[in-house]
């Protein structure tokens, strides 16, 4: 091999590495799961950076969000999104493997502590504060079906610049009253997502009459979390347009 060709190649890795690279961060939940989460910086912009949190829905990962996480690191935020527990790469407790089994929400939701989740969610705020390259004052929080409702008891903890929910999860999967209690008193701009058919639309109408500055966006359909993404993608980005300008 030439050596033009040699420097080459090793710029081409080098350049993939850049651009493809997260970094993988890790956290130990109290009751004893090795969670795990992928942070990515933007490429504009100097540290520290704003930061979107992202959980996503049962049944799913991090890698949903990669579009909208693609968004904001334009927008010149760090994301993190990670993996909620029992899911993902986050499927370890003591060592031991377990892991939901999509269809079994009720049986998971006990087995593996979905209750915990919005405790595994300030942590890891907690562990994005003590970095000097992220700020975590107005966070910008992304929360699909189960991830949804977990981020809602965030609201009031961490004031977030905007907060976008597909398909909120039932209060009554988490601290019930923790939950209500930063719906009702939280002054974020909030989005709520839906789809005419949804099986959470009682939930999420609850959320919409309650907290202090929603926008209720409802698409055609029976989507439910995920699945409202195309139909309501254009819709996100005018909302964060509007919230998240300086």
């Amino acid at each position: 091999m030439r050596r033009w060709e040699k420097l080459f190649l090793i710029f081409f890795v080098c350049t993939l590495g850049v651009l493809s690279a997260s970094e993988i961060v890790t956290l130990r939940s109290k009751d004893g799961f090795l969670l795990k989460g992928w942070l990515d910086l933007p490429s504009k912009g100097k540290p520290p950076y704003r930061l979107a949190l992202m959980a996503h829905e049962y049944g799913a990962d991090h890698r949903m969000w990669e579009n909208l996480a693609a968004q904001m690191r334009r927008r010149g935020y760090a994301t993190l999104a990670v993996d909620l527990r029992g899911h993902g790469a986050s499927d370890r407790r003591h060592g031991k493997k377990i892991r939901v089994r999509p269809g079994h929400f009720s049986e998971d939701a006990k087995r593996i502590g979905f209750r915990k989740i919005p405790d595994d969610l300030r942590a890891w705020m907690d562990r994005m504060e003590a970095r000097k390259d992220i700020e975590i004052e107005e966070p910008v929080f992304f929360g699909s079906s189960l991830g949804g409702g977990a981020v809602i008891p965030l609201m009031i903890d961490f004031e977030p610049k905007a907060v976008v929910t597909l398909s909120p999860a039932s209060p009554g999967n988490f601290n019930k009253k923790e939950v209500m209690e930063s719906v009702e008193e939280s002054n974020s701009p909030w989005l709520i997502v839906s789809s005419q058919r949804d099986f959470a639309r009682k939930s999420v109408e609850l959320y919409a009459a309650k907290a202090q500055l929603p926008t209720l966006l409802v698409v055609p359909g029976q989507g439910h979390g995920s699945y409202t993404l195309p139909s309501a993608g254009r819709y996100i980005k005018a909302f964060l347009d509007r919230y998240l300008k300086r």
